[in-house]
């Protein structure tokens, strides 16, 4: 029989039990009621039962929903950017009597009986019985089953001693910021020699000494920090420029493979130390590669079987959305579709700060793992599938993904702490080599700042600048692994790859974002690492001397250089992770 007052309408009840079972806040809502206005005032606000158990009123862990009367019996929908229920139970009766057993969803998985007796609205709701009968089913929302362990990267190892006729820390506190050495295969310096990873024991390297500011003279001294190598002063006759400036020049030779540190000194002045890797493949590992360490990276693998909760869906990916635990945020979800991978982003509510980690996908369509959440208060959460994939065929915008809020009570993570995390622009995961190649330079070099140097010229080295996109203005969306693979890549790919190979190995190090002045003027992005001791400047694009090839490698801007501070404004500090 219908309702006289509100003909075909169905009634909608929600109840969410508290971390005590016993106690219950229900909330009942129908749709369009329009020929009582006492009825539709009733039910469109929320009714409370009260249990007598301990613990009551609950304290509610989510905002109160709001709700869609837009559909009656198809279901329920909830605002996207709330947080769902944890438990929902929809009823569906006759609008004029109800007396009838129902059942209710537990936070764990288990389903109760109740029983629920009210009597017709004309009169009021006049009775409220909760009888709860605790009998076991299966769970309703099943989670996705998940056995892989995802990567884990790679922590620190302390650099071993190396042989005092080596170290070159005396080279660094003695640097001056105004002149500087550039190496290079081609003794023209026109780009046309073999690239300059590829410098082995007893080739020829061409050096150059200059400044920005200043001619430098031929009787310019030099010093290497190891006697495997030699440096010897070029021909008074032969006098070269270098950026409109006269420079000095002088060959060097190495016997062994081994990382090398050159300095030069014109006027009292001491130049900013170049570091040169040669032999690279035959140099050999100190300590072993690092092993994993959840607490660095950022990533674990899950605890144990998570409780129920409402997915979140978008095409061709579903997500179980959860609180964080202890500064610790479980994601567990599906990808279909060809998805390679997943990109969580952790950001402040007004995108003030964020943080992406990328999980990868099993062979079943399956990723998981617990993220450590860096920021403090309310926060959103988003997934989005084939994070690169999206920004490279959308230009740079984000068509597909999921979201929800999220609230963390763990302290912020201090900056250095923050800059070894893992992340999707600079995940180390994504490529052991990330880890093997930077174990073996950081092992091989005469101090941490030389270490954080040669990683930075290896990616000078390795990669090659996408003029042809600069050119023509085209963003180029790649991760660190994408620029390893392909061998080229702009500003960003040059420091999201230094950055990964230094966190891989333990060494904080972030990215700048910032603008250039000068003949390249425009947006920006270069590094800093963290020595220990202080915050070290590295611009692995623009030590790349020239811009035009890999066979040539510079000093000049590494560390706070006057070059530097005459090019580079910086804007934002870890803007891509």
């Amino acid at each position: 029989m219908e309702d006289p007052l509100c003909p075909k309408q169905l009634w909608h009840f929600i109840i969410r039990f508290s971390e005590h079972c016993h106690d219950a806040l229900m909330f009942v809502h129908m749709a369009q009621c329009p020929r009582s206005s006492a009825t539709r005032g009733f039910f469109q606000t929320g009714v409370g039962i009260r249990s007598t158990g301990p613990g009551w009123p609950p304290t509610p862990r989510h905002p109160r929903p709001v709700l869609d009367s837009s559909r009656c019996s198809g279901g329920l929908r909830m605002q996207e950017t709330l947080p769902l229920l944890d438990e929902i139970l929809m009823c569906i009766y006759s609008p004029q009597f109800i007396y009838d057993t129902v059942r209710v969803l537990y936070r764990k998985g288990g389903v109760s009986s109740m029983n629920m007796r009210m009597f017709w609205f004309p009169f009021r709701v006049v009775a409220a019985l909760l009888v709860l009968t605790g009998a076991a089913v299966p769970r309703i929302f099943t989670l996705p089953a998940y056995a892989a362990t995802p990567p884990i990267p790679y922590v620190a190892q302390p650099i071993p001693p190396v042989p005092p006729a080596a170290d070159d820390t005396s080279f660094w506190l003695r640097a001056g910021n105004d002149l500087y050495l550039v190496a290079s295969t081609d003794a023209g310096l026109r780009g046309q020699g073999p690239p300059i990873l590829s410098a082995a024991p007893g080739q020829t390297l061409f050096l150059w000494a200059f400044s920005s500011t200043r001619d430098v003279e031929p009787d310019t001294d030099w010093f290497v920090n190891s006697p495997d190598a030699a440096v010897r002063p070029g021909s008074r006759d032969i006098r070269w420029t270098v950026q409109n400036r006269k420079a000095a020049w002088a060959t060097f030779t190495a016997s062994k493979p081994g990382i090398y540190t050159v300095q030069a000194r014109s006027r009292d002045t001491y130049s900013v130390p170049l570091v040169l890797i040669i032999g690279l493949h035959d140099l050999k590992t100190k300590s072993p590669v690092p092993v994993p360490d959840a607490e660095h990276s950022g990533i674990r693998p899950l605890k144990g079987p998570l409780p129920p909760a409402i997915p979140r869906k978008t095409e061709n990916l579903t997500c179980w959305p959860y609180q964080p635990v202890d500064g610790w945020l479980p994601v567990i979800g599906q990808a279909s579709g060809g998805v390679k991978s997943v990109t969580v982003t952790i950001a402040a509510r007004d995108w003030s700060k964020s943080w992406n980690y990328t999980l990868p996908i099993t062979a079943n369509g399956v990723f998981g793992a617990e993220l450590r959440v860096p920021f403090q208060g309310d926060l959103v959460v988003f997934l989005t599938p084939d994070f690169f994939r999206q920004l490279q065929t959308n230009d740079g915008r984000l068509q597909q993904y999921v979201g929800y809020a999220v609230h963390s009570d763990a302290e912020a993570l201090p900056e250095t702490d923050l800059a070894r995390l893992a992340s999707a622009w600079v995940d180390y995961n994504q490529n052991p080599a990330f880890a093997a190649t930077a174990t073996v330079l950081m092992d091989n070099a005469p101090s941490i700042r030389s270490g954080i140097a040669a990683v930075a010229n290896f990616v000078s080295g390795k990669l090659r600048y996408d003029w042809d996109s600069f050119s023509a203005g085209r963003s180029v969306w790649k991760s660190a692994d994408d620029a390893w693979k392909s061998g080229s890549g702009v500003c960003q790919q040059f420091a999201d790859l230094t950055v990964a190979m230094l966190r891989s190995v333990g060494i904080a190090a972030e990215t700048v974002s910032g603008e250039t002045v000068g003949p390249y003027a425009g947006p920006h992005q270069w590094l800093r690492a963290w020595d220990g001791s202080s915050w070290v400047i590295v611009d692995p694009t623009w030590n790349q001397f020239g811009n035009r090839s890999t066979t040539a490698v510079s000093s000049e801007y590494l560390t706070e250089t006057q070059a530097y501070k005459e090019t580079h404004i910086p804007k934002i500090l870890g803007a891509a992770q």
